[in-house]
C-alpha cells in the first residue's frame, strides 16, 4: 500500500513542519504546568528525545530502513564533499572549548561532566538521529521521484523554519532568525551529498559532531562568526553546483538516449 508520505510528498512535507512547531509549543505549555520546577533547557531536552522516538516511529511505520539509506554502504569517492562541512565542526576549537553552566532544573546546576552529558548525548546527539532521519531521511526520499531539486530546497528550508522551536524555548528571536536562515543553505548542501553519499551515516557523525563543538564553544566573535557564516554558504554553494550537475547529467543521458533511437528509426 503506497503511503500518505509516497502521495502527497510536499503536503506531508509542510505538515510534518507545521506538526513539529505545535508540538514545541504544546510540550512546553504541558510542561510548565505538569513539572513547574523545569527550566526551558529541561523542556527542550524531553522536547529532543520526544521528536527522536517519533522519527524512528515513522520510518518504522513506513518500513523505510532500506530507502533512506541507512543500510547502504557508504560511496567513498563522494565523502570529499563532506570536507568543507568537516571544517564547521572545527571551527569553534580554534576559538577554545569550554563546557557551558546548564541547569535542567530550576536552582539547581549541573556538575560540569553531567552538563557534558547532556550536550553530547540529551542534545547532539538526538538532534543528529531526529533531523538526519527525517529532513535528509523519509523527506528527502519521499520527494526524489518529484524532482531531486524539490527534495533537498523543500527539506532545506523546512529545517530551517523548524528551528523557530528555539524560539519557542525561550531563546532570542534576534539571535535565531539568521542562524535559521543560514541553515537553509546548509541544508542545500545537506541534501545534495546526501543524493551522492547513498548513505546516510555519514550526515549523522557530522551532525552529531558540529552540535557538540557548537554547542562547548567558549567564546565567539565577529571572526568566528564570519568564518562560521562562509562555511555554511561555502555548503550551500557546493550543494548548487552537485545539483546542476544532476541536471547535466540527466540532460545529456535523455538527449543520448534521443539521439540513439533516432538512430535506430533511421536504420529502419
Amino acid at each position: 500500500m503506497v503511503s500518505i508520505v509516497e502521495r502527497h510528498p510536499v503536503g506531508f512535507t509542510l505538515g510534518l513542519t507545521a506538526g513539529l512547531i505545535v508540538l514545541t509549543l504544546l510540550t512546553r505549555a504541558v510542561l510548565e504546568v505538569a513539572i513547574p520546577q523545569l527550566t526551558l533547557h529541561g523542556i527542550g531536552l524531553i522536547l529532543n528525545w520526544t521528536i527522536v522516538a517519533g522519527s524512528i516511529v515513522l520510518v518504522t511505520w513506513l518500513g523505510w530502513w532500506e530507502k533512506i539509506r541507512l543500510t547502504a554502504p557508504v560511496n567513498r569517492r563522494a565523502v570529499i564533499y563532506l570536507l568543507p562541512f568537516a571544517a564547521v565542526v572545527l571551527v569553534p576549537a580554534m576559538f577554545g572549548l569550554a563546557i557551558p553552566e546548564i541547569s535542567l532544573i530550576q536552582g539547581q546546576t549541573l556538575p560540569p561532566w553531567a552538563g557534558l552529558v547532556v550536550i553530547v548525548v540529551g542534545v547532539a546527539l538526538g538532534a543528529a538521529i531526529s533531523e538526519e532521519l527525517i529532513y535528509r531521511g523519509v523527506l528527502l526520499r519521499a520527494l526524489e521521484p518529484r524532482s531531486r531539486l524539490l527534495a533537498v530546497v523543500l527539506p532545506a528550508t523546512m529545517f530551517g523554519l523548524a528551528h523557530i522551536s528555539q524560539v519557542i524555548l525561550g531563546n532570542s528571536l534576534a539571535e535565531w532568525l539568521p542562524q535559521m536562515l543560514l541553515i537553509i543553505p546548509l541544508g542545500i548542501g545537506l541534501g545534495a551529498i546526501a543524493l551522492r553519499l547513498e548513505s546516510l551515516w555519514p550526515l549523522v557523525v557530522w551532525h552529531f559532531a558540529v552540535d557538540v563543538t557548537g554547542s562547548l564553544v567558549a567564546t565567539t566573535s565577529v571572526v568566528y562568526e564570519l568564518i562560521t557564516i562562509g562555511f555554511v554558504l561555502l555548503a550551500g554553494v557546493i550543494g548548487v553546483w552537485l545539483l546542476w550537475q544532476d541536471r547535466r547529467s540527466r540532460h545529456d543521458i535523455h538527449r543520448q538516449l534521443s539521439t540513439n533511437v533516432d538512430e535506430i528509426g533511421a536504420r529502419r
